[in-house]
């Protein structure tokens, strides 16, 4: 049996029409089967069942335009199963379903079909089996004996009455270990060993022979679940770790990570906006197949290289849903929105701000931006991750988001500024309140108390949102019975949209400094140490492959720290750590100190903007 994702099937059609002429031949033979499942390879039960349903018709009619033949079953990314998905391949006409042999209880694994019931509706599921793939270096007949004495393992243990019907064995390879096997002449002398009667007891067939010629059925409830290379990774975050009387699914997985679960809140999102436009019919079909498109799996789960090296997938994702947006916004005259809701799904509410050229979301947690995606089309720019001690040499403890709060003393401002962990940093960890909230005026209030020592310190954060960017205020209050001095630093995090660990394209940095305009050398991140200026008054950011600009501009001269940070996290087989994302921290500070009972402000306003390539260099011009 054959899985392809349906961008795959359209490149064969384009570029290779040869393999269809021979997978097509294969097929009328009863040689080869095709499965079903999503176009665009999604994640089934995160989805609304509207979008669930459109994918797997979507694929099905491809499958049926090049093939000449509808899928009879279906393989699901990463086995990411749930009991919803019953009423939906019924509804698709999808007969059965493939999963791994980890997500059927373990007293059901006989070898033979699994049918589920949901709500009156069914659906078979018949199981693969990993442990049971063979290598190269294995011969054959080790193969087929292998297979047998677990099989028949299986039966000794069936005190009801046995079947009649053969046992079936699915074994999944992935396009690697095919080759290797090919390599090896593997299968042909398999074929060779079952002609000459070197094994026997063994025959082949597609999935669709075998349930014609098989009766019997496994009644059972399959909880969700997730494919075993992808739950190992979910007990402890970054952590490889076999689970144990537990079985784990894709929503851990999101809690577990989340910088997929801020991408699957923004799929939620846009599919609402989607799903909920009326005017245009076109114009709801284009928006929709970018959702699609924005919907893969290797953007919320994994890639082939591992569960944590998908940043450029992810960073797709959110440019298939900007498009999405863009196309819903050009129906009619646009109207800007602050509107405040539980957007992510933590019980707290979050301020979404749809404006002229970017898409933002504050969270209380931290009183930062969490996402800002620019119109553009350049991906989310708040899309960090923080660092973990095992791979990273240390943990943040904190989401590295845009506008994040720090309280520190200088010994631990030392640190900070090399890199180093420095200490709680206070707000950073502090879930704010909201003081007021108007959404015509487009201002969000919010406040934070914290204990420096035995000293409290009041926090009210302010951001006024306009089309090109907002204005943050912050008014510190001294509230104990002495004076108070500390460094108040205000970090943004950008996240490199581009991310490549082979060839990195980077950020112009452009300060002004003592009233000079400095360009300090980025263009080598990853070989770039922390840098400071102390007077500054103008501080702007360029991401040089995508022209847009962020630019701070305090209301007073401040001090200013930036460094890059490259996170590394392990692969899927665990081997290798190797780099994954890379996020340009940018700081703003003061030295500040509050007699008792008093209070100071600060005040910087942030745009975003497009900037055009200067011609006489390879560098932007932005200042």
């Amino acid at each position: 049996m054959f899985s392809f994702t349906g961008e795959f099937i359209v490149f064969l059609r384009r570029k290779h029409s040869e393999v269809i002429s021979i997978i097509r031949a294969l097929i009328s033979r009863n040689q080869v089967e095709i499965s079903g499942g999503g176009f665009y390879n999604p994640v089934l039960p995160l989805l609304y069942p509207v979008d669930r349903n459109g994918q797997i018709d979507m694929l099905s009619s491809e499958l049926r335009q090049n093939f000449g033949v509808r899928p009879r079953g279906i393989s699901i990314f990463a086995d990411c199963w749930d009991a919803s998905l019953v009423t939906c391949l019924k509804t698709c006409g999808i007969e059965y379903v493939l999963l791994e042999s980890s997500i059927i209880p373990k007293e059901k694994r006989r070898f033979l079909p699994v049918i589920m019931s949901e709500l009156g509706k069914s659906v078979e599921i018949i199981p693969y089996y990993d442990s049971l793939k063979p290598s190269p270096e294995e011969t054959p007949e080790a193969f087929a004996e292998r297979v047998k004495n677990d099989v028949e393992k299986v039966i000794r243990k069936e005190s009801q009455f046995q079947p009649a019907s053969p046992r079936i064995i699915n074994i999944q390879l992935s396009t690697g270990e095919l080759a290797a096997l090919l390599e090896t002449k593997w299968f042909d002398r398999l074929c060779d060993s079952l002609n000459s009667g070197g094994i026997t007891g063994l025959t082949f067939a597609t999935n669709t022979v075998y349930r014609k010629m098989s009766g019997t059925r496994i009644p059972c409830y399959v909880p969700a679940g997730v494919n075993a290379s992808i739950a190992k990774w979910i007990d402890r975050p970054y952590n490889e770790a076999s689970p144990k009387n537990r079985q784990f699914t894709v929503y851990d997985f999101m809690e577990a990570y989340p910088s997929s679960r801020a991408l699957y809140s923004r799929i939620l999102y846009v599919s609402m906006l989607v799903n909920q436009y009326k005017n245009d019919r076109m114009r709801k079909r284009a928006a929709r197949e970018k959702l699609w498109a924005a919907q893969n799996g290797n953007g919320l789960l994994c890639t082939e290289n591992g569960a944590f090296s998908n940043s450029a997938s992810r960073q797709q994702s959110y440019k298939y849903l900007m498009e999405a947006e863009k196309i819903l916004r050009e129906d009619s005259e646009f109207e800007e929105t602050v509107t405040a809701f539980d957007y992510n799904g933590d019980g707290l509410n979050e301020y979404v701000c749809r404006m002229q050229n970017y898409f933002s979301c504050i969270s209380l947690s931290g009183g930062s931006i969490q996402e800002l995606d620019v119109l553009k089309n350049t991906g989310n720019y708040a899309d960090n991750l923080s660092r973990v001690s095992e791979y990273d040499s240390c943990s943040d403890g904190y989401f590295r988001g845009i506008f994040v709060d720090h309280l520190f003393t200088p010994q631990q401002f030392e640190r900070y500024s090399c890199g180093n962990v420095a200490g709680d940093g206070i707000f950073s960890r502090i879930v704010y309140s909201e003081l007021k909230f108007n959404r015509t005026r487009h201002d969000i209030q919010l406040s934070a108390e914290a204990f420096w020592g035995k000293q409290k310190i009041y926090l009210k954060k302010r951001y006024t949102i306009n089309s090109t960017g907002m204005n943050v205020q912050y008014i510190l209050r001294n509230e104990s019975d002495r004076k108070f001095s500390a460094k108040f630093v205000v970090e943004s995090n950008f996240a490199h949209t581009n991310f490549r660990d082979d060839s990195v394209s980077y950020y112009n940095l452009e300060v002004i400094d003592n009233e000079n305009i400095v360009s300090p050398e980025t263009d080598r991140p990853l070989e770039l140490s922390p840098g400071a200026f102390e007077n500054v008054s103008l501080v702007r950011l360029t991401d040089v492959e995508n022209g847009i600009s962020f630019s701070f501009e305090p209301n007073e001269s401040c001090g200013y720290r930036f460094m890059p940070l490259v996170f590394r996290r392990p692969d899927f087989k665990a081997e290798h750590i190797i780099p994954v994302s890379l996020t340009f921290v940018s700081s703003l500070f003061w030295n500040i100190e509050i007699d008792a009972g008093m209070e100071t402000e600060k005040t910087i306003n942030f745009a975003v903007s497009a900037v055009k390539k200067d011609r006489r260099s390879n560098r932007k011009s932005v200042l």
